[in-house]
């Protein structure tokens, strides 16, 4: 008697699958790439000092910081100004001041930023009172951003001595620019003497890390008393190192008040100076 087709049992078609895949996935698992390992990333670079603040009340912490540290702890409330006893030609004894600061100005040159501090000697009050010969003091300051997002002088001079009678006719200074990357305070001071005026512009600026008086221009001189000269920046070619002074003399003598001439005065950079060409 014929037997019947043998077919395979359940469990063998079941291992025969189970073989079938596992073939299967060692052949994918010997297809796969092996894992590469990616080149170390560099780190990522620090961050820049954050940009030294700007804020007007920043500004002004900054100014009264700097104050204090120039003239010490001394401060005047009523006068709003720091008490200086500041000594002339190595002499002992000082004579006493007190500094009022001006508002701190925030300016940006050729991609520069620097705030400007002018503080001048009070002389308008009954506590600070002078002979006339006793000159008026400036302090001038010049501040960068540091790498704490602060600000840290670059240039400074704290008793600079002009004018008479402790005016140093700088209390309204302008702070002007004077050449493509140089800002400077612009005013005028002297004095009386039996009658005879003299008075001078400066111009007080930062020059190679130091603060420096750069005009000798008069305002009024004492041989001429009926003349009067004036000045004007000429920034018609702002990429000039240092601008020239547009110098006008004018009569103020009645009768010939329309009488005046005027010159071109150029920075002299060997006497780091400007002047008149007879006062050179």
């Amino acid at each position: 008697m014929n037997s019947a087709p043998r077919l395979p049992s359940f469990a063998a078609a079941a291992t025969a699958a189970l073989l079938a895949a596992a073939g299967l996935s060692a052949c994918k698992r010997e297809a796969a790439p092996a894992p590469t390992t990616s080149a170390p990333q560099p780190a990522p670079a620090q961050a820049p000092a954050a940009p030294a603040d700007d804020d007007p009340a920043a500004l002004q912490r900054a100014a009264d910081s700097l104050m204090k540290q120039q003239y010490g702890d001394a401060f005047d409330a009523t006068q709003r100004c720091w008490k200086f006893a500041a000594r002339f030609d190595g002499s002992q004894d000082g004579n006493d001041y007190c500094m009022r600061a001006a508002e701190p100005q925030l300016i940006e040159l050729q991609g520069q930023r620097r705030l400007y501090l002018a503080a001048a000697s009070v002389a308008d009050a009954p506590a600070y009172s002078y002979g006339h010969a006793e000159p008026g003091l400036m302090g001038a300051f010049v501040l960068g951003p540091d790498s704490r997002g602060g600000w840290t002088l670059l240039a400074g001079d704290k008793q600079l001595a002009l004018g008479s009678s402790g005016n140093c006719g700088c209390q309204d200074a302008q702070l002007v620019r004077i050449g493509a990357g140089t800002m400077a305070w612009k005013f005028a001071s002297g004095g009386v003497w039996q009658g005879t005026v003299v008075s001078y512009y400066s111009l007080i600026a930062p020059l190679d890390g130091k603060i420096a008086e750069l005009s000798a221009i008069p305002q009024i001189t004492e041989d001429d008393q009926d003349s009067e000269y004036s000045i004007a920046i000429d920034d018609s070619d702002t990429a000039k190192a240092m601008f020239p002074l547009r110098v006008t003399k004018r009569s103020n003598a009645p009768g010939n008040q329309d009488a005046h001439s005027e010159q071109v005065v150029e920075f002299d950079p060997v006497k780091r100076t400007y002047a008149l060409p007879e006062t050179k």
